[in-house]
């Protein structure tokens, strides 16, 4: 019975292991939960007892971004992985991939809308707001508002409405149906 016990906990651990390595990007709780929870793979309360205890012996890496905790695999990890892999049953591996193909463009569009707000002092916010498309910025906004309410509804708005904004930002920006009123005025700027 023990030693079953302690396959099923090496087993949950690998699995883990398995999923964050497999995604190859940082991954909230939630994400996790959702692939876990897919296919009944474990427990949620499991899964947090496992998600912590790895974190602990540093095979995994919980790193904040944007107030949102994320996990990734370490390279110590990785090697542990690498040499216990095979303990994990082969139609797990199968159900885990088939739920991470079926994330993974929410999870990836998810890493690239990003917003967040600083105050900058009691009476204004700046709030930061970017696509980032591989790596690389395809648009970042810094507006000043200011209350907290203003910048967290800019924050939600963003993270919603993100493709309208960057699009019609784009379009009016490259529009060449400019009024001879418009031309006027940007050449007295």
């Amino acid at each position: 019975m023990l030693e079953n016990n302690l396959n099923d906990i090496t087993v949950n651990k690998l699995i883990l292991l398995f999923i964050l390595n497999k995604v190859n990007l940082p991954l909230t709780n939630t994400q996790i939960t959702e692939i876990i929870m897919k296919d009944s793979i474990m427990n949620y309360f499991v899964l947090q007892q496992y998600l912590s205890e790895l974190v602990n012996i540093g095979q995994i890496k919980a790193i904040t971004e944007d107030d949102k905790q994320l996990y990734e695999i370490t390279s110590e990890g990785s090697v542990t992985l690498s040499y216990f892999e095979s303990r994990i049953p082969f139609s797990t591996k199968e159900k885990i991939q088939l739920a991470i193909v079926q994330k993974t463009k929410e999870f990836k569009r998810s890493a690239e809308v990003t917003s967040n707000y600083i105050p900058i002092n009691q009476k204004e916010y700046m709030v930061e707001c970017k696509i980032v498309e591989q790596n690389t910025s395809l648009i970042e906004l810094k507006l000043t508002v200011g209350t907290k309410e203003e910048a967290k509804n800019m924050c939600l708005q963003w993270k919603i409405h993100s493709q309208k904004i960057y699009t019609d930002i784009i379009s009016t920006l490259t529009s060449s149906n400019t009024s001879k009123k418009d031309n006027k005025t940007s050449e007295s700027l």
